[in-house]
C-alpha cells in the first residue's frame, strides 16, 4: 500500500508584509480582514475593533460557543496586561475571498505575562458586509490553547 504523501509546511508571513503586498485584483473585504490582522498586530485594538459590526458574532472552537463581536472585543481588550504582555502578533498564509465570505490560514505569537509565549496556527473565516466584518469563526488547535489557558483540573 502506497503512503499518503505529506503536506506542505504552511507558510506564514507577517500580516503587515502581506497586507503591503496585496493586489489591485484582491476584493475589499480580502483587504479589510488582512487590514484587521495588520491592526491588530501592531496593538491598535481600538481601531481593529472599529472595523468589526459590533452587533454580529463571532464563533469560538475551544469553547464550542458564538458570542456577539461586542462581547468578542471586551475579552480579548481585557485580555492584553493581565494574560497578554503584549499585542497578539498575527502571520497570514493563504487568504481566500469569495462573495464576501474570507477564509485566512494563520499563525499567532503573543508574549504572556506569566513568561513563555502562546503560538497557535488557526484558520478563520469571515463575512464581511457593508464595510465591516459582520461574523467570524475562529479554529485553532484546541489543544495547544487548552493547554496554555485552562485551569488545571481541581483548579478552576
Amino acid at each position: 500500500m502506497m503512503a499518503a504523501p505529506e503536506s506542505p509546511a504552511v507558510v506564514l508571513r507577517p500580516s503587515s508584509e502581506v497586507l503591503v503586498g496585496l493586489g489591485a485584483d484582491v476584493g475589499a473585504a480580502a483587504r479589510l480582514v488582512v487590514q484587521w490582522f495588520a491592526t491588530l498586530s501592531e496593538g491598535h485594538l481600538d481601531e481593529a475593533w472599529a472595523m468589526m459590526e459590533r452587533t454580529g458574532s463571532y464563533y469560538l472552537l475551544r469553547q464550542r460557543k458564538t458570542i456577539s463581536i461586542a462581547d468578542f472585543t471586551a475579552v480579548m481588550s481585557g485580555l492584553v496586561g493581565t494574560t497578554f504582555a503584549g499585542p497578539i502578533v498575527w502571520s497570514l498564509g493563504a487568504v481566500t475571498a469569495q462573495d464576501g465570505r474570507v477564509s485566512v490560514v494563520a499563525g499567532s505569537k503573543v508574549p504572556l505575562t506569566k513568561g513563555g509565549y502562546y503560538e497557535n496556527l488557526y484558520h478563520f473565516l469571515f463575512r464581511v458586509e457593508d464595510g465591516l466584518i459582520r461574523e467570524g469563526y475562529e479554529f485553532a488547535d484546541t489543544f495547544v490553547s487548552a493547554q496554555t489557558f485552562a485551569a488545571p483540573p481541581g483548579e478552576g
